[in-house]
């Protein structure tokens, strides 16, 4: 077993060593708000940092009209990050810390009347708790670099690790509104996004029997969805 001390830097060299392109770090006493049952010690309770990574979804996935790129995408970089995941939580217990996966999905917690689910933990919260970036309206993490173009996934590690600041800067979402006069099924409001008027409208299955997601206005009109700049930013150097 490895001697090698871990710290939070360490962390972020062996997350983009698995092919992190971001990742954050916030301690477990940040999420004293979340609700009871949905908190880092809930899924563990020996939790002490939560480490938070996204990868990049493809930028013509999500541009191109049909749902077919977008459900590739969607699909192939959710594995990428459980991979990404397995492969950090591995390499923390080599070098003897014990790191808990938290994926996106699946849910434990589903309300079949509003059609609402949640994941163990939100990684969107987890995200800003941990400095990658901000919630806008249309309540996607977004972050300066790669905007609301990311996947998120995290670790529950069983140490102390410093935390990262929040992130330093806003979307301008309070003079904006894009997302919300552009979305068609009328779900972002001031109470966040209803998520039975968004399923009902996104959600499809092929006569074949293929699950697509037909709608992801809320991502592409977000002026701030590619970055904080107006351009698509390139890979991390």
């Amino acid at each position: 077993m490895s001697t090698t001390v871990i710290t939070a830097a360490r962390i972020k060299k062996l997350a983009a060593q698995a092919g992190a392109d971001l990742c954050g770090i916030a301690p477990v006493s940040r999420f004293s708000g979340a609700p009871h049952g949905f908190r880092p010690t809930d899924i563990w309770a020996d939790a002490r940092s939560v480490v938070v990574v996204a990868k990049r979804v493809p930028e013509g996935a999500l541009l191109a009209p049909g749902p077919v790129p977008y459900k590739f995408a969607y699909d192939t970089t959710l594995q990428a990050v459980y991979l990404l995941m397995r492969d950090l939580a591995l390499a923390l217990q080599d070098s003897g810390v014990t790191a808990v996966p938290v994926p996106s999905e699946p849910y434990e917690y589903w309300d079949e009347q509003k059609r609402e689910g949640r994941g163990i933990l939100s990684l969107k919260h987890a995200g800003v708790l941990a400095g990658l970036g901000v919630m806008g309206t249309n309540t996607l993490l977004t972050n300066d670099r790669f905007g609301n173009r990311i996947t998120l996934g995290a670790l529950l590690a069983g140490i102390d690790l410093a935390g990262d600041g929040a992130a330093a800067y806003t979307l301008g979402c309070e003079t904006c509104n894009v997302c919300v006069a552009s979305c068609p099924a009328g779900a972002i409001g001031e109470a966040g996004v209803d998520q039975k008027l968004c399923r009902d409208n996104s959600s499809t299955v092929t006569p074949k029997g293929y699950s697509l997601e037909t709608c992801r206005a809320c991502r592409t009109v977000c002026p701030k969805g590619r970055g904080l700049s107006s351009k698509s930013p390139g890979p991390k150097r």
